[in-house]
């Protein structure tokens, strides 16, 4: 089990040491995730030594670490639900109870469900572009140990005040487009559109396609509306909003890098960026 110290919402440190506690008296081996953990080679040794379950305890990029190794191999993920959002772990049905995470982990059901790719990074949730790696690497400025709503408001007044968009083109099996947006983003599997907001449920992640979603260059004043609107679930009401499905895309820029957030976390990625859908290539661990 990796267990991220760092992760938005932490554990009390009672709590964590239980969770911790537990695992071992499980016979789960524990590791507490810090610099200069690699945790790609940790994983890739336990896989060679037959170890096939592998644990994220913490948030949507603690479990972004985990699963690169894992992919088309013969482990199972399970997440333990410690971060700020833990959108995976909701749409895959984990209990949010650290307890009842870590039964599901060690007694649950393998199930195989879809990843996706961009360039040589899997992701879990979507990737996306604009205003949403902007507002993560502003947040994150403040550093972990600043309260986090402090954090967000910091990045949401820089952000603003910024009004970043970025242009690029992107390529699909069925049509070629320009686009200048603040607003950019790539899933794994479709949102329950009729539900967008902070939880963006999905409630299939089997479908083998990436869903696209993206508004046209807004001003400021329509782009806080259109957070507003997100933020009520009413995302489809939006002018301009549009999406569609795919298995592959291609997105180039006349930039060399772009910042591009990947489940939560953000990136400098060289272009062009390349983004598949994986199917059924991750067996993760869920209630029976």
């Amino acid at each position: 089990m990796f267990l991220n110290l760092s992760s938005g919402v932490n554990l009390a440190p009672g709590e964590r040491d239980a969770l911790r506690e537990a695992a071992r008296a499980a016979g789960v081996e524990v590791i507490d995730l810090g610099p200069g953990v690699d945790v790609g080679a940790v994983i890739r040794r336990h896989l060679n030594e037959g170890r096939r379950l592998f644990i994220a305890a913490g948030g949507d990029g603690t479990v972004n670490s985990v699963v690169q190794p894992l992919v088309h191999s013969e482990a199972s993920l399970a997440v333990i639900p410690a971060g700020t959002y833990n959108h995976f772990a909701k749409d895959i049905g984990i209990p949010l109870d650290w307890r009842s995470a870590l039964d599901v982990a060690l007694k649950g059901e393998p199930h195989q469900i879809d990843v996706a790719r961009v360039n040589d990074r899997f992701f879990v949730n979507n990737v996306s572009l604009g205003l949403y790696p902007e507002l993560v690497a502003r947040r994150e400025e403040r550093g972990r140990d600043y309260p986090r709503w402090k954090a967000r408001l910091h990045a949401a007044w820089v952000t603003l005040n910024k009004y970043p968009h970025v242009t690029f083109t992107v390529e699909t099996e069925h049509h070629s487009e320009v686009i200048r947006t603040q607003v950019f983003m790539v899933s794994n599997n479709s949102y329950d559109l009729s539900r967008m907001g902070i939880e963006a449920p999905r409630s299939r992640m089997t479908e083998g396609r990436l869903s696209v979603y993206w508004l046209p260059h807004l001003p400021r004043l329509a782009l806080m509306k259109f957070a507003a609107h997100y933020l009520a679930g009413r995302v489809t009401t939006t002018p301009g909003f549009r999406s569609f499905r795919t298995q592959r895309m291609k997105v180039q820029s006349r930039h060399r890098t772009l910042h591009v957030g990947i489940d939560g976390e953000v990136y400098d990625m060289a272009m062009p960026l390349v983004v598949t859908i994986v199917p059924q290539s991750l067996v993760v661990r869920v209630p029976r």
